[in-house]
């Protein structure tokens, strides 16, 4: 750390490009400072106020910025990987493109902030306020986003792949084209969610509310009483001896080598067909043939 950075910051509030790794900045008033490009590996900004401040392209990785204001600050670009951020009010800024992959940002709060891009893999979000976000594009795959607020979210195309969201509020959310892929969604509230598109396979629905929600189906091979050493791909191996439990409702026009999803919900993203009826469209919805 070079002590004539610290001092030209605290004065001026200007650092661009400055290494200041391992400074201890607790509790200082840096709002609106210029750390463009900066380099703050394990600094310590413990309550710091960084609203406003412009920190795109910065590297902040392990860095603690435990309870800091990062209010609208520009944090475009950033290497924070294994930050901390728990309880920090990250509110309206701009984290598009930055990387806090396995960071802590259990109850922050990131209401109305730009994350679209943004690499979140492994990251801890348990209670985070993420209410009219944009997280278009994220990564978060494996990132635990447990009892978070997300409310009118954007998350189209976003990678969720093994996520947990267990008890979040997804309401009126946009997951269109989102990957979910084995995701926890156990008790979440997806009232209102646009799933158009959604990649569904594995994911756990238990409990969760999909009153309203767009683009989401019953999936009716899981409805069926079939036997538990059904084959994935019938007809063509299916065994000559039917066993004597075997469904006479089966589907008559079932298509070949149709592999049967591991889901009890599908969304129009999934190949196949979705029969009407109680154990077919869950909620039909407009332009669905």
């Amino acid at each position: 750390m070079n002590a004539n950075n610290i001092k030209r910051l605290l004065e001026t509030k200007q650092c661009q490009g400055g290494i200041l790794n391992d400074a201890n900045l607790p509790r200082f008033n840096l709002s609106q400072a210029d750390l463009s490009g900066a380099k703050l590996l394990f600094a310590n900004l413990n309550r710091a106020n960084l609203s406003q401040a412009n920190l795109s392209g910065a590297d902040l990785s392990f860095a603690n910025l435990m309870g800091a204001n990062l209010k609208n600050a520009d944090l475009s670009g950033l290497d924070a990987k294994s930050i901390n951020l728990f309880e920090a009010n990250l509110a309206g800024a701009n984290l598009s493109g930055a990387d806090l992959s396995f960071a802590n940002c259990v109850h922050s709060n990131l209401t109305e902030a730009h994350l679209s891009g943004a690499e979140f893999q492994g990251a801890n979000l348990i209670g985070a306020q993420l209410n009219h976000a944009n997280l278009s594009g994220i990564h978060l795959s494996g990132a635990n986003l447990g009892q978070a607020q997300m409310l009118e979210v954007n998350l189209s195309n976003a990678d969720l792949s093994g996520a947990r969201l267990v008890d979040a509020d997804l309401k009126d959310t946009n997951l269109s084209n989102a990957d979910l892929r084995n995701a926890n969604l156990c008790h979440a509230d997806l009232r209102g969610a646009n799933l158009t598109g959604a990649n569904l396979t594995g994911a756990n629905l238990g409990g969760a509310k999909l009153e309203g929600a767009i683009g989401i189906y019953h999936n009716p091979m899981m409805q069926q009483n079939y036997p538990p050493n059904y084959p994935q791909n019938y007809p063509p191996n299916y065994p000559p001896n039917y066993p004597p439990n075997y469904p006479q409702n089966y589907p008559p026009n079932y298509p070949q080598n149709r592999v049967i999803p591991n889901s009890a919900y599908m969304t129009n993203g999934e190949t196949g067909t979705y029969p009407g009826g109680v154990n077919g469209l869950a909620l039909p919805r407009p332009g669905m043939s």
